[in-house]
């Protein structure tokens, strides 16, 4: 339906979709701004003030993503030292990690470094016809940065289309410094209940690695590596009626982890593009990291995509 038919129909695109800005007023995520994105069966909303990583995702009302139990926390109760970045690890569709560290502590740096607790700046929402499409466009750009140090500048550009089942997030980190500097970026993409259960799939996985239980109580987590060499990777997980899906380049992101955490009460699955299989103290001493020159720029690129089946 173009934009001239469709508008007999509706007076305002906030009827069936569109954008939605608003601010959180309590508990810990008090004052954390977020943007809410429909595009009419597909529904997700971006946290401005946690890297521009994505919480909840909805497919026609069935939650995609997996919230944990922390529930949203705003950047101001960031805990860097050790494992304790846990205590504001959410969860949600995305949640970025890098760009000093990913993995385990290493130094200075805690688990899955500082990106994800910083908040955006430079914040553009677009929400408006482009010939007979119904465009939806949300950029921010955040700054890893300290004296005598790095300085990195991490620009995301969140992009969806009215009556679409998919979006992208295409990202770049400059390195504003005049020094090279290393890099580790993650794309911690975490799907739970409803969309995870009982006989789920992890598709484009080795069979030993695709199974999805029941939680199990007391079970321990575990980090699954896969090697792909295609150059375009999709990997998602499927239902007896719904797959989630997430598609991008292996020359930008040359790594991925599965991360199967199915307890109780901590009921994930975690399908993670990275830029290296290592992380902590590893990625140090075996020098894993991605190097940039001065003014040097990365671009990725990730489609997330949902179909009934």
């Amino acid at each position: 339906m173009n934009k001239k038919e469709l508008l007999k129909y509706v007076g305002s695109i906030e009827q069936i979709g569109g954008i939605r800005e608003f601010t959180f007023n309590s508990g810990k995520m008090k004052d954390v701004r977020a943007i809410e994105v429909s595009t009419g069966n597909l529904r997700f909303t971006i946290l401005p003030d946690r890297c521009m990583d994505i919480a909840q995702a909805y497919y026609k009302s069935t939650a995609i993503s997996w919230i944990s139990k922390t529930g949203i926390v705003g950047p101001q109760f960031y805990e860097k030292d050790g494992f304790n970045w846990l205590r504001g690890f959410y969860g949600g569709l995305i949640t970025t990690c890098g760009l000093k560290n990913i993995g385990n502590p290493v130094g200075e740096y805690g688990l899955h470094g500082r990106l994800s607790n910083i908040p955006a700046q430079n914040v553009s929402v677009f929400a408006d016809w482009i010939d007979d499409e119904y465009i939806m466009k949300i950029s921010g750009e955040m700054r890893e940065a300290t004296v005598n140090g790095e300085n990195f500048v991490f620009k995301r550009t969140i992009t969806a289309k009215l009556f679409e089942d998919e979006f992208t997030v295409e990202d770049t980190i400059l390195n504003e410094g005049f020094n090279d500097e290393d890099i580790a970026l993650c794309y911690h993409c975490n799907f739970g209940y409803p969309l995870v259960k009982e006989g789920a799939k992890i598709i484009n996985v080795p069979d030993e690695a695709s199974g999805v239980t029941a939680p199990v109580h007391n079970i321990e987590e575990e980090c699954i590596a896969v090697d792909y060499t295609d150059d375009v990777v999709t990997v998602g997980i499927e239902n007896d009626s719904i797959g989630a899906y997430i598609t991008y380049q292996r020359n930008t992101l040359p790594d991925f982890l599965i991360w199967k955490m199915l307890g109780e009460s901590e009921y994930v699955i975690g399908l993670e593009p990275r830029t290296t299989s290592l992380g902590g103290q590893d990625i140090v001493d075996k020098d894993k990291y991605t190097t940039l020159k001065p003014f040097e720029e990365y671009k990725t690129k990730l489609k997330f995509e949902v179909k009934e089946r």
